[in-house]
């Protein structure tokens, strides 16, 4: 499979800054779980945080970019940003090395998981 058929994906990193611990604004996210699932050209997240640190974020996979940018506009997220216990708000795009990815399985759809070392190696990995 060649690279240029793969499509370019987006990580899009999200990171908030809390006044309470980060079990207690996770307790009430499972609606806003549910209506981020259905965020057009989002693939999947992961959620994370540091409890200690009181901060909380995720970790997104988007089809393109324009649906990540698009994202941040989402009433999920203008709803975090206007709550009261987030003191801020950090967001970064990254582009996706999809052939060096698949090899180390990182979980991008089935249209990029073909690739072998050789590829790899042509895209660039050692």
């Amino acid at each position: 499979m060649s690279e240029k058929n793969c499509p370019t994906y987006i990580v899009l990193h999200l990171r908030f800054k809390l006044r309470v611990p980060p079990h207690e604004f996770l307790a009430h996210s499972r609606v806003a779980a549910t209506r981020i699932a259905l965020a057009d050209g989002l693939i999947w997240k992961i959620w994370v945080f540091e409890e200690e640190k009181f901060e909380m974020g995720g970790m997104y996979l988007f089809a393109n970019r324009e649906t990540a940018v698009a994202y941040l506009n989402h009433p999920v997220i203008q709803a975090v940003c206007s709550d009261p216990v987030v003191v801020s708000i950090e967001s970064q795009l990254w582009d996706v090395e999809s052939s060096l990815s698949a090899l180390t399985r990182g979980p991008l759809p089935d249209t990029c998981a073909q690739y072998s070392e050789p590829d790899a190696v042509m895209a660039g990995g050692r």
